[in-house]
């Protein structure tokens, strides 16, 4: 044989052997995804690059992740929790939430009940109704350990769908300091978090890109994180907790599970269905992909691409809505017609179609059309101005002097919605509603010109689809498997399927998270507890903000619903007054803009902190004057 090609043969050899021993050793030579490959055990941890250790590590820091961290804590874990959204972002649906957390007492009724609201899907077992229930009974003993006071747990019966619930079904929900809408819960959640800062870590920015999986033992091992353009990977010893949310964000996942085009989120803004594309990387099950508390119909803030408010369908002194349509007003779609009951909320997006609740379908172009007498009455959603003459000029209302008008600059069928008025007004004047009952005291005719409507989107307060889990909160396998140190909580593959009874997805939080954060804390015996790292192991904690200043300015600090609000206050050589600035605000934008320019401007012509709050904002009007006020007290 020809030498040279002996030779070729042999170094053609040594190079292929070189490839494969770089493949069985999980590609870290070879430059390898550290997902794909390994021999397993020592030799596959051995072969990556670990930038820093941690016994557990829990992905996403909103209710269901803090839980599950500050379980895993108290187990006497050492826990990373990782948080895609920037320092003050953080908390997702939690904290925008009604801050109400079901805590059922009756357990035979609620499992009745319970059993009911499943409806015909087969995916939630006995097993899974029974932890449900069990979990969300154990809640208020939970929030007591917690450090909320007994005596300020206000609790509202509330069973969402009595037609499916036995009788005098008591569902509590309990409110932290008997407060709603303001963010109880989940600073309750926080302040648990910051004081476990011995044995928990924080990092913000820095969302979770992969899962590492030994794809020969399937255990994971860690995550790859993402932060400030560059990638880092965490070992997690024990476990790691997947609580990342819904996918609420992601247009291409509400296509895909939901059939929902042009649909937005009402609340949590880095909800983007990173964890099902993580669960489906290595092998997880999905399920409840469908499953959805929504959708409602909302106006779209074009300035923030965000939904205005939660729901303006609402009649009345309700808690977050003017009951703007009980007014005369109609909701239409694109051929002009109604396709909903304007008084009636959707309970958690659904309504009752021949007997059955299903999620409410928008169509594509749908819009609130109302009159002149309506305009005059109330704002559409509080944050909005007086008479809505700031949105009017806008554009964010359309004006017309006709029905037909106003239907060629909307897009709506002409013909269509002058029937449709010209039957609705019949209706009115008949105090009887065929179509939708709306109840004869608010069917209000549309007749005063000039004529108004303003676009309407479909929108959801979450999701909760993602990786199927089990009662011990691991997530499985496409073959129902557990996937070893891999567990979940929260909306992400949520246990509810079909409809929601409200305050059940804190309730979740709760239960969800209290059963992964201990399951991921518990040492493992397949798995070498001894270090990997080489070297000092990366730190991304954020470190607190500390806020200078001069002569005759005082900061002060107060609580929003986005997290603390500060403020700087200067005053004149007088003593007065003279400017009030932000030095941090994490409120929504779109709603607390108002409170943001009108109460200081309150403050500073009135040089006192006894001024109205702004209708719609009161949250944020409250942490405005609060900051304020302990900024002046620092003045004396």
């Amino acid at each position: 044989m020809n030498s040279k090609k002996l030779k070729f043969g042999m170094i053609l050899a040594l190079v292929l052997a070189a490839v494969l021993s770089a493949c069985a050793s999980g590609g870290a030579a070879s430059g390898a995804a550290p997902g794909t490959g390994s021999s397993g055990g020592g030799d596959f941890l051995s072969g990556l690059s670990w930038d820093a250790e941690y016994d557990v590590v829990v992905i996403g820091f909103g209710g269901a992740g803090a839980t599950a961290a500050i379980s895993a804590a108290d187990a006497g874990a050492r826990v990373l929790l990782l948080e895609k959204a920037p320092y003050g972002e953080e908390g997702g649906n939690t904290k925008y939430a009604g801050q109400l957390v079901l805590t059922p007492t009756d357990r035979a009724k609620t499992l009745e009940y319970y059993r009911a609201i499943r409806g015909g899907f087969d995916n939630q077992s006995d097993e899974v109704v029974n932890f449900i229930v069990d979990g969300l009974m154990a809640n208020r003993d939970w929030l007591i350990r917690l450090g909320a006071d007994a005596n300020t747990l206000g609790a509202v019966n509330s069973v969402e769908f009595p037609e499916y619930a036995p009788r005098d079904l008591n569902l509590p929900l309990l409110i932290v300091n008997r407060q709603m809408f303001t963010g109880t819960f989940w600073k309750l959640l926080h302040k648990n978090v910051m004081d476990r800062s011995d044995r928990i870590d924080v990092w913000y920015s820095s969302p979770a890109v992969q899962l590492i999986q030994d794809r020969e033992t399937k255990i994971i091992h860690g995550v790859t994180v993402s932060n400030n353009g560059r990638t880092y990977q965490v070992r997690a010893i024990n476990g790691v907790v997947m609580a990342l949310g819904g996918f609420e964000n992601n247009d291409e996942m509400l296509e895909n599970f939901a059939q929902l085009p042009n649909a937005y989120s009402k609340a949590a803004r880095y909800n983007t269905g990173d964890g099902v594309k993580m669960a489906i990387d290595i092998g997880a099950d999905l399920w409840h992909m469908s499953t959805l508390a929504g959708p409602d119909v909302n106006f779209i803030n074009p300035d923030t691409n965000l939904a205005q408010g939660y729901y303006f369908t609402i009649p009345g002194a309700a808690i977050h809505a003017t009951g703007f349509t009980a007014h005369n007003a109609i909701v239409v779609g694109g051929n002009g017609r109604r396709f909903m009951s304007e008084t009636d909320t959707p309970r958690h997006g659904h309504v009752n179609v021949g007997g059955t609740f299903f999620s409410m379908l928008v169509p594509q172009n749908s819009w609130c059309v109302f009159d002149e007498t309506a305009r005059n009455i109330t704002p559409a959603y509080p944050s909005w101005s007086p008479g809505m003459t700031e949105e009017i000029a806008k554009g964010w209302i359309v004006k017309a002097d006709s029905i037909r008008e106003l239907a060629a600059k909307t897009g709506i069928d002409p013909d269509g919605l002058e029937k449709t008025i010209a039957a609705y007004n019949r209706y009115c004047a008949e105090g009887n509603d065929p179509d939708f009952e709306v109840a004869p005291q608010f069917l209000k005719p549309i007749v005063a010109g000039p004529f108004y409507a303003f676009p309407v989107k479909a929108t959801l307060t979450n999701t909760q689809g993602g990786a199927k889990r089990n009662v011990q909160c691991e997530v499985l396998d496409v073959w129902g498997r557990p996937i070893p140190h891999l567990y979940s909580a929260g909306e992400f593959g949520s246990f509810y399927t079909d409809i929601y009874n409200g305050g059940g997805n804190l309730g979740e939080c709760g239960f969800s998270g209290r059963r992964a954060g201990e399951n991921a804390a518990r040492p493992k015996n397949d798995v070498s507890r001894a270090s990997v790292l080489v070297g000092t192991p990366v730190d991304l904690r954020t470190q607190p903000k500390v806020y200078s200043a001069g002569p005759n300015e005082y900061i002060g600090t107060g609580s929003g619903i986005g997290g603390d609000l500060v403020v700087k206050v200067t005053l004149d050589s007088a003593r007065k007054i003279s400017d009030i600035s932000f030095l941090q605000i994490f409120e929504t934008r779109g709603v607390s803009d108002r409170a943001i320019i009108l109460v200081p401007q309150a403050i500073i012509r009135t040089q006192s902190t006894q001024v109205d709050t702004v209708t719609g904002a009161t949250v944020t009007s409250r942490a405005i004057i609060d900051a304020v006020n302990d900024a002046l007290s620092k003045a004396r």
